[in-house]
């Protein structure tokens, strides 16, 4: 396991993290890093950072779009790792978890991928589209063990009690609790139904718990933060914020503000 992140929830401030997801160098990766930047330095505590691939198939018309604007201009899951060394260059402590599909690490290949996401910073990965039972996963979770990085595993209200005992036996850093079923960006978490979903992991692990998918306001975080979770993770409402004001030069910097709106929810 990470011990970065093993740091970062054993910390008692903030109460409840903000976990920041961000495609990497979208719109290009010398603004990625000055958006990531903000984001460090206003409270965010672990990014995770999306390296693209045109089958983005857990990924809503938000982000699929910044998949499309990344690949369209040639970058590629090198370009992320590199992003990673600057951002960790730039912060020791927030947490680094890169996220994406299987398919990508396979052709890396996934030894040499665990290698170089070790080299220049990460905690940890997870795979959208990786159950436990595929060899591919197991070779990656293998590996990131040996190394002392952590593999987040997901976990939908879908997920019935005996899947849900098996994911959280093998889940490492944090169990990314998807709120919704379907894609990202699209439903609204409801704060009654995380709250039993947090309750049901309770009862079978202690691993910290970070709630994502519908998560779209300051507001709607702090409600999510009163289920009982450790973390709150907001993708889609950053990604459409970088769109929606993609030609404003002050964007890191009104990005920042914005992460400031969440995290003073969750302190």
């Amino acid at each position: 396991m990470s011990e970065r992140l093993n740091k970062i929830f054993k910390s008692p401030t903030p109460k409840t993290k903000l976990v920041s997801y961000f495609v990497g160098c979208y719109p290009t990766p010398e603004i990625s890093l000055e958006l990531i930047k903000q984001a460090i330095d206003n409270g965010v505590s672990i990014l995770e950072i999306g390296y693209c691939t045109s089958e983005a198939s857990a990924e809503g018309p938000i982000i699929k779009a910044a998949h499309d604007h990344v690949l369209n201009n040639g970058h590629n899951l090198n370009d992320i790792i590199k992003l990673v060394k600057d951002i960790r260059d730039y912060n020791q402590d927030v947490g680094i978890v890169l996220m994406g599909y299987i398919a990508n690490l396979y052709k890396y290949p996934i030894s040499k991928f665990v290698d170089d996401i070790k080299v220049a910073g990460a905690d940890a990965v997870l795979v959208v589209d990786a159950p436990h039972e595929l060899k591919e996963e197991n070779q990656l979770r293998e590996a990131l063990d040996k190394n002392g990085l952590s593999l987040i595993k997901l976990a939908a209200p879908t997920t019935d009690d005996n899947r849900l005992k098996d994911i959280v036996n093998i889940a490492s850093g944090f169990l990314y609790q998807v709120n919704v079923s379907g894609v990202t960006g699209v439903k609204s978490a409801n704060e009654t139904d995380v709250a039993n979903f947090v309750k049901r992991i309770r009862n079978l692990t202690q691993i910290p718990i970070c709630s994502g998918f519908g998560i779209k306001s300051p507001e709607d975080a702090k409600k999510m933060a009163n289920s009982g979770c450790n973390g709150v993770i907001v993708g889609s409402a950053f990604v459409k914020y970088i769109q929606d004001n993609i030609k404003n030069k002050d964007l890191p910097q009104s990005l920042g503000n914005l992460v400031k709106n969440f995290t003073e929810e969750l302190k």
